[in-house]
């Protein structure tokens, strides 16, 4: 049986019980996958339009997956731009109706799944570094990411920045 049958039936017979922290990418992306298919049966990495997969590629980005430190505690944490469902359903706003984005935090003693559901945009996500400035439409003012962000877009439309703040994302709608 390979590692990742495992992995899932584990996490499905320990329920919600911590998955211990990552040292590595590939083992905190794997602890996600199982973390977040203990949620939901049937997911995927949300398809993304020709126009954006040939964008994210020019950029050296992948739009259905970022990485940084959302938490601001020093370890990397990654975010998976996934579509939940039997099939995908490609127009809006049907489409964000099953999209999520899955955040594992890579904490000092586990991997914990936190979920933004329905996101602001949904055509893929990017970093949103620590310490870059944003004019946020919805409250009218400027400020700076405290911590790195997950910024959800609209390819070439709009889009809106998740940040990690007292325990939950809060959302930030920085373009227009």
């Amino acid at each position: 049986m390979n590692r990742f049958i495992v992995a899932t039936l584990l996490a499905l017979i320990l329920g919600t019980r911590p998955v211990q922290a990552q040292t590595d990418d590939t083992g905190l992306l794997r602890t996600c996958e199982t973390q977040i298919t203990a949620k939901f049966k049937q997911w995927r990495l949300a398809p993304v339009s020709k126009e954006v997969a040939e964008a994210a590629r020019n950029s050296h980005e992948n739009p259905t997956m970022v990485s940084g430190d959302f938490d601001a505690d020093k370890r990397r944490d990654v975010a998976l731009l996934i579509q939940d469902g039997p099939s995908p359903d490609p127009d809006y706003p049907r489409r964000l109706d099953s999209m999520h984005i899955a955040v594992c935090l890579n904490t000092a003693d586990r991997v914990q799944l936190l979920l933004i559901d329905r996101p602001y945009c949904g055509d893929g996500i990017a970093l949103a570094p620590q310490g870059q400035a944003y004019y946020d439409f919805t409250t009218e003012q400027e400020g700076v990411y405290k911590f790195d962000g997950i910024s959800a877009y609209c390819f070439e439309k709009a889009g809106a920045t998740y940040e990690f703040d007292g325990g939950t994302f809060q959302r930030i709608v920085d373009s227009d």
